[in-house]
């Protein structure tokens, strides 16, 4: 049985010296996005797609993961990655995750949600999730992605079209930030899950296939893996957002 991986290289947490703290997990799961307090668990969605691809393995660079607090956002710095002229709160206020890897095989892909690691935060109210996925450099990169990031590569599948392998190799960069209300105590074992949805990767806006191993399926292939992935509060670990009608939303951005 190949096994799953997900490794985190190294956790950094910004917090006030003092503040109590807890367990947040961070999770994932390969499927679309459920509600309800059950899953569905039939291979065939993720493995063995309807239109004669198979899916294997799929790996996936994430470069960081970030928690905001209720009330507490840097908006006015001037400047996307500037420390310039920001107050207390901006360090006060975020719980942020290094670099690791998403690496799904085997059971792994059978739709349930597979805790990847345990995360130390402030206790208090969050109201923002956001994470970056992308390459990251070779020379500083963890142990855990060090292929792809020799590859140059934010995500690689590899898989079987027509009974013939493939593997699909791309640098594509997700950047999301998902408006959500969830409360921290001190003791919870709260849970972020990381979904994804490969039900419509090979498939074009006409409907046809679109092959993996051809350049001119590059493009739209890489859209639609930038709208499968998605991060959202999931503290019954249930494989679906908690509360799907406290207005939240994402914003994709692609570098």
């Amino acid at each position: 049985m190949r096994r799953f991986i997900g490794l985190f290289a190294s956790l950094m947490w910004l917090s006030a010296c003092g503040n109590s703290t807890s367990s947040v997990g961070l999770s994932t799961r390969m499927g679309s996005a459920v509600t309800g307090s059950s899953l569905t668990r039939t291979s065939s969605q993720r493995l063995t797609l309807s239109n004669g691809i198979t899916v294997d393995r799929v790996r996936l660079s994430v470069r960081e993961l970030e928690l905001k607090r209720e009330g507490h956002h840097d908006d006015s710095v001037s400047g996307d990655d500037s420390d310039a002229g920001t107050s207390d709160d901006k360090s006060e206020h975020k719980q942020r995750t290094g670099s690791f890897l998403i690496d799904l095989s085997g059971t792994a892909l059978e739709g349930q949600v597979v805790r990847l690691q345990d995360i130390s935060v402030d206790v208090g109210t969050y109201d923002e999730i956001e994470f970056d996925i992308g390459k990251v450099d070779p020379a500083t990169a963890p142990a855990a992605l060090k292929e792809l990031a020799d590859q140059g590569a934010s995500l690689i599948i590899d898989g079987h079209i027509d009974g013939e392998p493939f593997q699909f190799v791309s640098s594509l960069r997700v950047e999301q930030e998902r408006e959500v209300s969830f409360e921290i105590a001190e003791g919870d074992d709260q849970n972020v899950t990381f979904n994804i949805d490969p039900s419509g990767w090979f498939t074009g806006k006409d409907g046809k296939r679109l092959d993996p191993r051809e350049s001119s399926a590059r493009s739209e292939l890489e859209n639609n893996l930038q709208k499968s992935i998605d991060a959202f509060d999931d503290h019954d670990r249930d494989g679906g957002e908690d509360d799907d009608d406290n207005g939240s939303h994402h914003d994709g951005k692609d570098d």
